[in-house]
Order: C-alpha cells, then sequence, then structure tokens
C-alpha cells in the first residue's frame, strides 16, 4: 500500500474516530441532559405536591378556625389561595403530562379541590349568617373530611412514584455520566493513536515532499528536454488541458506552420478575441472548431487517427496537414484534455496531384497514342491519291499506308524496310536527300516520275517536346490527273477571263481601229484628189504636191500605228489564252503594267491602283501567267471595296530579304476574318453570293505561282484591307529592273 493511500486511510480514521467520539459524546450528552431534566422535573414535581399537600391540611385548619371563631378571613386573600392553589396544581399537570396515570390523579385533585372549595364558601356563608355552629355544621354534614383524606391518599402516592422517579433518574444519570467518561477516555485515546498517526503521516508526506520536488525538478529537466526535442522535430505538437479545447499551446513548428506567435492560443474554439485567423477546410467544406481533432479527442475521450486538413492562412496561403490526437485522461479515466500531432504534407500533396496530374497525362496520352496511331493506320490506308509514312534515322519506316503507292506491294511488308529496300536505286538518289534533311529539322519538296506517274513527296521532320528530331513524314501525293486537271482549269480560267474583257478589249481594239480606219479613208480621199490634180490641165505646183504627200504619209503612219495596237492587243492576248506558256526571264514590273490594260472597267470606278517599282530581279517565268494573277489579285481587291467608297490598291514590287522577287496587292477594303482567310485558296471556297464567283480564282492563282516555285500568301485585318503577297525565285540569269510608279 502506497503513501498517499495510508494517508488517506490515516485521514479517512481519524475521521471516523472523532465522528465516533462526537457521536458517543453527543449520546452521553443527550443521555446526561435526559437524566437531569428527568430529576429536575421530578425535584420540582416533589416541591409542587409537598407545597400542596401542606396547603391543603393548613388550609382547611385555618379555614375550620375561622368559621368556629365566626370570624371569616379577607375574601381577596381566600381568592388568592385559590388561585395559587390551581396553579399549582395546573404546573404539577404539566410536569406528569407524560403519565396518564399521574395526570388522571392530577384532575382528580383538581376535582377535589374545586369541591373543597365550593363547600368551604357554603360554609363560610352558614358562619356569617346563622354563625360558627352553623358553620361547623355545614362542614359536617358535608364530604370535606371524606375529599381531605383523598387528597392527602392521592398526594402520597404521586409523591411515592415521584420520589421512586427521582431515585432512578439519579442513577440513570449516574450511568451516562459514566458512559461519557469511558467516551472521552477511549476518544482521547484514539485521538492520540490518530495523532501519531498523523505525525508518521508528515513525517512521511514530508519525506514524500522532497521526493516530489526532486522529481518535480527531473520532470521539469525531462520537460525542457521534451520541449527541445518538440521544438527540433517537423511536427506540429498542440495541446490542451480542458475538455472543450478552449486553450491550446503549440511547439515551435506549430507556430511556423500556422504563422502564430508565441504564447498565443492556437485553439478555434477561443473566445474571438484570442482566435487564430486561420480557417480550416475538408474536401472544400468548412470543418467548424468542435470537429477538429484535438477537440474531438479531449471532448469524447477517443483517438483520432490520420484526419487530413486545409489551414488556409490568413494571407492566402493553403496549408495541407494530416494530424492525430489522442487524448488525456484523469484518474478516473475521464477525458481532462488531448493532444495532437499534425505533419506538414503540402509538398507531398502537391507532389501527389502532380504525380495523379502526370497519371492522368499519361493515361491520356497513351490513349491519344493509341488513338493516333490507329487513326494515322487508318489515314494511312485511306491515304487520298497517295501513301504517307513514318521513318526513322535509319530511313527505315516504322508505319506506312495509302491508296495509290509509287510501287505495287502490300503496304505492312513496308514496315520495317528501308528506302534503298522498297524503291529502285535511281528514285533513292532522288529523295534519299530530302528524307535526311528531314531527320535534320529541315522540310522538304521533291518531284520525281515512277513508272509515267508524277509524284510530289513532302518531307517534315516530326519533333519531340523538348525540339529534338525524332522521326520523319514522308507524303507522297500522284499529282498526275491534278496537274491535267489544273492545266485544265487554268486555261478554262483564262479562257473565262478572255470572255470577261471582250467588252475592255472591244473598246481598246476599236479606236485604233477606228483612227487607222479614218486615217485610210483620208489618205483615200487625199490620193484621189492628188491624182486628179495631177491629171488635169493646170500647172502642178510641185511645192503643193510635196506638202500633200508628206500630208498623206503622215496619215498613212497614224494609221500603221493603230494596226500596231491592235497587233499588240492581239499577240497578248495569245500569250494570256496560250495552254503552255513559254517561261522566258520577266521583269515584274513589265508584268504589273502589261496587266493594267486587262483589268475591267469597274476596276478603275472602284478604285485608284497604283504600281510601285522598287526594284527585283528578273524571274524565269510565263507572262501571261503571271499577268493573269495580278489581274485576278486587283480584281478581287477591287471587290473588296464597299460601295459608295473610292479605295485604294497599290501593288509594290521588292526584293525579298532572301533574295526572292516579291509582288505585292495590297487594298484597304473590308478584309476578311481569321476563319475565311484559312480557307481562301481552297477550290470552289468564296465569299460572293451564289453566281457571282466560281471559288476557282485564288486556287489557280495559287497553283500557278507554286509551279513557277513561288508562294502566294494572304494577311488580312476585318476592317482595314488585305495584303496578297506572291514571292518568285530570281532567274538564274537575271537584271534587275528600273524603280518606276505610274497610276492607273
Amino acid at each position: 500500500m502506497g503513501t498517499y493511500q495510508l494517508q488517506r486511510w490515516g485521514v479517512v480514521a481519524l475521521t471516523a474516530t472523532f465522528l465516533a467520539l462526537m457521536g458517543t459524546l453527543g449520546y452521553g450528552y443527550h443521555e446526561t441532559r435526559e437524566a437531569h431534566d428527568q430529576v429536575t422535573r421530578n425535584l420540582e414535581l416533589e416541591s409542587h405536591l409537598s407545597f400542596s399537600r401542606v396547603w391543603v391540611n393548613r388550609g382547611s385548619t385555618e379555614v375550620l378556625a375561622s368559621i368556629i371563631s365566626g370570624v371569616h378571613g379577607d375574601e381577596v386573600a381566600l381568592e388568592g389561595d385559590r388561585i395559587r392553589a390551581r396553579a399549582e396544581l395546573k404546573s404539577i399537570r404539566d410536569l406528569v403530562a407524560g403519565d396518564p396515570a399521574q395526570v388522571a390523579r392530577v384532575d382528580e385533585l383538581a376535582g377535589l379541590l374545586e369541591r373543597r372549595f365550593a363547600v368551604e364558601k357554603g360554609a363560610a356563608e352558614a358562619a356569617r349568617l346563622s354563625g360558627p355552629a352553623a358553620g361547623s355544621a355545614f362542614l359536617e354534614a358535608s364530604s370535606w373530611r371524606a375529599d381531605r383524606e383523598r387528597v392527602q391518599t392521592i398526594t402520597a402516592v404521586m409523591l411515592e412514584n415521584v420520589r421512586r422517579d427521582l431515585r432512578l433518574s439519579d442513577a440513570h444519570r449516574a450511568t451516562a455520566l459514566a458512559r461519557v467518561r469511558v467516551a472521552v477516555a477511549v476518544g482521547i485515546a484514539l485521538v492520540a493513536c490518530a495523532l501519531a498517526f498523523l505525525l508518521w503521516q508528515v513525517r512521511a508526506a514530508q519525506r514524500d515532499r522532497e521526493e516530489t520536488g526532486r522529481a518535480r525538478d527531473l520532470a521539469r529537466e525531462r520537460l525542457d528536454d521534451l520541449t527541445g526535442v518538440l521544438d527540433t522535430v517537423p511536427v506540429a505538437v498542440l495541446i490542451c488541458h480542458d475538455r472543450e479545447g478552449r486553450r491550446l499551446e503549440g511547439n515551435r513548428f506549430a507556430g511556423e506552420l500556422l504563422r502564430i506567435a508565441p504564447g498565443r492560443n492556437f485553439s478555434q474554439s477561443a473566445p474571438a478575441g484570442e482566435r487564430p485567423p486561420i480557417r480550416y477546410e475538408r474536401s472544400g467544406a468548412p470543418v467548424p472548431a468542435r470537429d477538429l481533432p484535438v477537440q474531438i479527442a479531449a471532448r469524447e475521450g477517443v483517438a483520432v487517427d490520420d484526419a487530413p486538413l486545409d489551414a488556409l492562412l490568413d494571407d492566402g496561403t493553403v496549408r495541407h496537414i494530416l494530424g492525430k490526437a489522442r487524448p488525456l485522461l484523469d484518474g478516473s479515466g475521464q477525458p481532462r484534455g488531448a493532444v495532437g500531432a499534425f505533419v506538414d504534407v503540402t509538398e507531398v500533396v502537391r507532389g501527389a496531384r502532380e504525380l495523379q496530374a502526370a497519371l492522368d497525362e499519361n493515361r491520356r496520352l497513351l490513349a491519344a497514342v493509341r488513338r493516333s496511331e490507329l487513326l494515322y493506320r487508318e489515314m494511312a490506308r485511306n491515304f487520298p491519291n497517295g501513301s504517307i509514312g513514318l521513318f526513322d534515322h535509319d530511313l527505315r519506316f516504322l508505319l506506312f499506308g495509302g491508296t495509290q503507292l509509287a510501287v505495287k506491294r502490300d503496304p505492312e511488308s513496308t514496315i520495317g524496310r528501308t528506302l534503298a529496300e522498297i524503291l529502285p536505286p535511281e528514285v533513292v538518289a532522288q529523295i534519299e536527300p530530302a528524307h535526311r534533311a528531314a531527320l535534320a529539322g529541315v522540310d522538304g519538296r521533291v518531284e520525281v516520275v515512277i513508272q509515267g506517274r508524277t509524284l510530289v513527296i513532302l518531307v517534315r521532320p516530326i519533333r519531340d517536346e523538348t525540339g529534338a528530331v525524332v522521326m520523319g513524314l514522308a507524303m507522297t501525293q500522284d499529282v498526275t490527273e491534278q496537274r491535267l486537271l489544273r492545266a485544265q482549269l487554268a486555261l478554262s480560267s483564262r479562257l473565262a477571263s478572255l470572255g470577261t474583257l471582250v467588252a475592255g478589249v472591244a473598246h481598246e481594239v476599236n479606236n485604233p481601229l477606228a483612227g487607222a480606219m479614218a486615217s485610210v479613208d483620208y489618205a483615200i480621199e487625199e490620193e484621189r484628189a492628188l491624182a486628179a490634180r495631177i491629171r488635169g490641165d493646170q500647172p502642178l505646183d510641185r511645192e503643193a504636191l510635196a506638202r500633200a504627200a508628206e500630208a498623206l504619209v503622215e496619215v498613212l503612219l497614224d494609221a500603221r500605228a493603230g494596226g500596231g495596237r491592235i497587233a499588240q492587243i492581239v499577240n497578248d492576248l495569245s500569250l494570256f489564252g496560250r495552254p503552255n506558256p513559254l517561261r522566258t526571264g520577266v521583269r515584274l514590273g513589265d508584268v504589273a503594267t502589261a496587266s493594267m490594260r486587262w483589268l475591267p472597267s469597274s476596276v478603275g470606278r472602284a478604285a485608284t491602283v497604283r504600281v510601285d517599282d522598287l526594284g527585283a530581279p528578273d524571274v524565269h517565268a510565263s507572262a501571261g501567267q503571271l499577268e493573269q494573277v495580278v489581274v485576278n489579285l486587283v480584281t478581287n481587291a477591287a471587290l473588296a471595296i464597299p460601295q459608295g467608297r473610292r479605295g485604294e490598291i497599290s501593288i509594290r514590287i521588292f526584293t525579298a530579304t532572301s533574295g526572292r522577287a516579291v509582288l505585292e496587292v495590297k487594298d484597304n477594303g473590308s478584309g476578311v476574318d481569321p476563319v475565311t482567310i484559312e480557307r481562301i485558296f481552297d477550290p470552289f471556297f468564296t465569299t460572293r453570293d451564289v453566281g457571282q464567283g466560281t471559288g476557282l480564282g485564288l486556287p489557280i492563282c495559287h497553283s500557278i505561282v507554286s509551279a513557277h516555285g513561288g508562294t502566294l500568301t494572304a494577311e488580312s485585318v476585318v476592317g482595314k484591307g488585305s495584303t496578297f503577297r506572291v514571292e518568285l525565285p530570281p532567274a538564274d540569269t537575271h537584271q534587275g529592273s528600273i524603280p518606276s510608279s505610274s497610276r492607273v
């Protein structure tokens, strides 16, 4: 049994002893007091009975003497005696109220006394009226003597009972006093023992206090060590000492994690003035203070494990924490507080989310790769009018398929084979450089003829996310029929353009033709007049004839100039509509100037066309086809000018930084949106109303420029206008054009 339990039992024993002693003393005091009261009552009763007995005898003698002597005493004094007698009887009755027999005797005495008072009053009245003898006779005739004897008998019995009770009360009091003495002695002995035990316990408590002090010092040292450990470990530790969790203390890491100053309250259950500015959430939903791990453990006395929380700090920072809490129990096993440990898992959560995102992205990419592979295989299998393939750095095909193959063989048998294993050596020699250039990161285009079919091979590099070339893409198109169709479309377009330009050409031809015809008519008339003058009889004026001849020559020269103009127009028309024009060295400035003759009259009504030749190298091209491109671009630019406003169209000719010749057509019309600009070169795509355009003009221009090894690009801003840019490679031997400027 431990010292603490001994002390508890000692205190219990001392308390029990004290209570027993006090109970014994109280009981003894009660018995003694009761015995004393009984003795006092019996003595008082004895005194009253003795007085009553003496008073009855004395009163009777005096009354009898007064009657005999014939002298009656003072009535007031007699009435006073009667009152005292009644009071004595009442006192006696009160004293014997607990004894029915004694009460009956007292009541009998009261009746006898009242009867005696009546007899004495009658005797006194008789003595007063008839003399003492009459009074004596009245007494003798009454029950006075018998009543007197009865009173004496009753009082004697009552006195005997009172004296007996007095003796018993004295004995009871003596017994009670003896008991009290014994109880006091025993109590003193027990108190002495208890005091001795307490003294021993005090000495033991002193030793325990010293041990407790040493233990407290050791605990303080251990607490300091524990505090140092808690301030060192990267775990937030919170502790509370009440079941409601209104006061939470934390270690250094908890303060750093939650940004709470040392000594401040960490609890969300604290009063408003002490509550830290932190909100806790779980899966986006707010967590009340009573549902936090430490509060649950302190209130319900249960352990809380792996409770995830999101701490939202006052600056908007979110810290992801994972906590545990354990209750602190008192001696009865009831919770008196709790301690919790919280780990900052923000980086873990972020890493997990990034990892999950990466896994999801990998799954998505894998699914996309699988879909892409299926799509690519299906696309390669159904690649229109050609074939498509992926090849590695060894020029070995990884995927291959198509609907029109250069070599008649199974596409699946091509996979895993190199170019040299698939195609003839002379074809490999033509296309291998472009494939290797693609693996070096350069796009390539090769045109070859295999078995009488014209094939265009586009080769492009495929890069990974770092930009490194991982494989190449080769797309082969059989353009044999396309070339024939394009030639037919171009010819049809030129013929359609010729039909469109008939009205303008008729005007151009009619003017010089009319002038030539007028000059010829004038020359004929002058010739006839001159012949008539020569054949006439009048003398000839040689000087006049010479002037007439010179005037006739001038008229004929004018007629020849008109014929030359008509011949030029016819020559230009033949070049414009020729299906397979010859290519020669051409100046873009001359092409732009010559194109002005073929512009519809609607262009001149809609806008002012300006040609700025800033100098560009000659190009190897068909002048007629380039004029067709310029006419189409300028006509489209004029159609883009809103009605009611005169626009401006500029044709700029200059040299690009790459050395290529550039012809640029720019207008200030309505422009087109980015979606439309992406499809503007698609065949049969037009933005005009139904019946107003075929959608072939720009595709044919693009085809003509591409056939010359150049590029045709378009830029446009809605509301500001569009710019079409033609870039052509310079001729092998060329002569720069002279800058010029003209306005139509």
